[in-house]
């Protein structure tokens, strides 16, 4: 396990340094030394453990940190996910069908047709889209993508008894949904009694080990109670800093390189039908999922490569569900390698493909041209920076800080503005209460307002008569599009 893991970091490192996706240097590694390859290390009862622990502890981050949805999301998000998901996963049932996997063609349709929000995190991260609109627009299809995805996984396990495990699925979820708050509440309480330094600790690993052996008792997924479990004790986590980063390093300084080691551990001897049949089907995966991102993309109102691109990211909570699926017998090592073979190809493609058209032609595509009075502020797409009643105080001073800006916008749960938090208000606030407040702790500015179809000569009366840093700009529905900076729109309009 040591070798695995130094050479897991090594080769994550050489990946990243010639631009490709860093874990997939991980699951090459198990390929080589395992039985796929040299046969050097085999799959042993340890490492099997170690994988099915790390499996869980990544898929409770994952809920607790990648499902970040702020805000009412509009029905065209569903409506796009769901035939983003469907159509794939029909192309694939039939391919699968037609290639002789009759008894298993369901179960595994459904990673290989999801898409994957950790990895198209990381690459709108790396392409400047993260906090674009354009950017959330992804993020909000392909995260009901994967949840809609693991659900339906988790259904699909047991198919002999499918109205059987629907029920089941619908309990542990009802039942997670339920307790998520009188877990949170019972490890504030854990704190506030015990003055362990390690009680946090302590308590979120053992409330996630239980939450996912009773799920296993009664014949759910461990992981998958453990993502539902991290997605709501989401706001437990964000309130502790040194907590997540404890469980950062726990989970992704060990687990993960050690998780996509034995991803490629656990590939069967690669032979030229398993090539060829991967292969297959990465083609009909990238395929089906390019076009019917594109089909999509009039629904959200994206460019249609953009959307077709970014709706067709995968490489994480796909893996995790294989994987899964294989430790339990539900499908067999052939199966197993023929999809995440499938599955590696196109984490290698599309990120590719993506950052070569975006990557440098984000910035100048939206907005860092010269702008003219006349023209809509809705053509203004700058990055939308914002922060929400609940967030920490700490964290609007955070982003004063790295805009170098005198305010920032605060919307409330339905993405309306309700203010500002300035400068000059958090210099009035004692710093040892920055992590303790809440934004909406502290007065707020008001913030001015101007419909989206608005001119930016409309705006710089606004600036003019007002004085105010901070301009928010909104839909007809009331909520937040854009904001803008009387700094910026000066240098737009000087073309800077």
């Amino acid at each position: 396990m040591g070798i695995l893991l130094i050479l897991a970091k090594l080769m994550e490192e050489g990946f990243r340094r010639i631009g490709l996706v860093p874990f997939v240097g991980s699951i090459m590694v198990g390929i080589v030394v395992g039985d796929g390859g040299f046969g050097i290390i085999h799959i042993n009862e340890i490492i099997s453990f170690i994988t099915s622990l790390g499996i869980i502890f990544l898929l409770f981050l994952a809920g607790a940190e990648e499902f970040d949805i702020r805000g009412e999301i509009e029905i065209k998000f569903f409506i796009s996910s769901v035939v983003q998901l469907t159509i794939p996963f029909l192309a694939l049932v039939l391919t699968l069908y037609y290639i002789g996997r009759p008894e298993n063609f369901l179960l595994l349709s459904v990673p290989l047709a999801m898409s994957s929000a950790g990895p198209l995190t990381r690459l709108l991260i790396d392409v400047g889209y993260s906090k674009k609109q354009q950017g959330n627009f992804l993020f909000y299809q392909v995260i009901i993508n994967e949840i809609i995805a693991v659900i339906l996984f988790a259904i699909l396990e047991n198919t002999k008894e499918l109205l059987i495990s629907l029920v089941e699925v619908i309990a542990i979820m009802t039942g997670i949904v339920l307790t998520g708050r009188y877990i949170s509440l019972g490890l504030e309480r854990l704190e506030l009694i015990f003055k362990v330094r390690e009680i946090e600790f302590a308590g979120i690993i053992s409330a996630i080990l239980v939450i996912g052996f009773i799920a296993e008792t009664y014949k759910f997924n461990s992981a998958i109670a453990a993502l539902f479990l991290g997605f709501l004790l989401k706001d437990y986590l964000r309130d502790r800093p040194e907590l997540r980063e404890k469980l950062h390093a726990f989970t992704y300084g060990f687990f993960e390189p050690l998780f996509f080691v034995s991803i490629g551990l656990y590939f069967v001897r690669v032979t030229a039908l398993i090539f060829e049949i991967g292969i297959i089907l990465s083609v009909v995966t990238i395929l089906s999922k390019i076009l019917v991102g594109a089909a999509t993309s009039k629904i959200i109102r994206l460019p249609l490569f953009f959307n077709a691109m970014g709706t067709s990211v995968k490489g994480g909570v796909d893996t995790s569900l294989l994987i899964t699926a294989l430790s339990l017998s539900y499908i067999n090592g052939i199966e197993y390698s023929e999809s995440v073979l499938a599955i590696t190809v196109s984490t290698l493609i599309i990120p590719v493909v993506f950052k070569r058209i975006y990557g440098v032609k984000s910035e100048a595509s939206f907005g860092d041209r010269k702008i003219k009075l006349s023209q809509q502020i809705s053509s203004l797409n700058r990055e939308l920076v914002y922060v929400a009643c609940e967030d920490r105080l700490s964290d609007a001073i955070k982003v004063l800080m790295d805009r170098k800006v005198r305010g920032v916008a605060v919307v409330d749960r339905d993405m309306r503005p309700i203010g500002y938090v300035s400068m000059n208000t958090a210099i009035a606030v004692d710093p040892s209460l920055y992590d303790k407040l809440r934004v909406c702790d502290v007065e707020l500015d008001e913030i001015e307002t101007i419909d989206e179809k608005s001119k930016v000569i409309d705006a710089m009366k606004i600036f003019r008569e007002t004085e105010k840093p901070i301009i928010s700009v909104i839909d007809d529905k009331g909520k937040l599009v854009n904001v803008l900076y009387e700094r910026e729109i000066m240098r737009l309009l000087i073309g800077e």
